[in-house]
């Protein structure tokens, strides 16, 4: 969704009954934090929310950036 400001902004959905432990919770808040810092510079401003899917608790970390990366890719295109 489009913001009013002049950047874009991220939220973060991790449930606790997916992901269970706070490390699990955490690991994936810190890789997104970090991939959307790289790439907020290339994204217009709006509002972003991610939601984690069970499958992402097991994923290795190159699979999830490479994931998020071709999300943030497919918002510059779309906005």
């Amino acid at each position: 969704m489009a913001n009013h400001g002049t950047h874009p902004r991220l939220g973060l959905a991790i449930a606790t009954r997916v992901f269970g432990t706070a490390v699990a919770r955490n690991r994936i808040k810190r890789i997104t934090r970090e991939s959307f810092r790289v790439n907020q510079h290339a994204l217009p401003p709006v509002d972003v929310t991610v939601s984690a899917r069970e499958a992402a608790r097991a994923a290795l970390a190159v699979d999830l950036r490479a994931s998020l990366d071709k999300h943030w890719k497919s918002i510059a295109r779309k906005w």
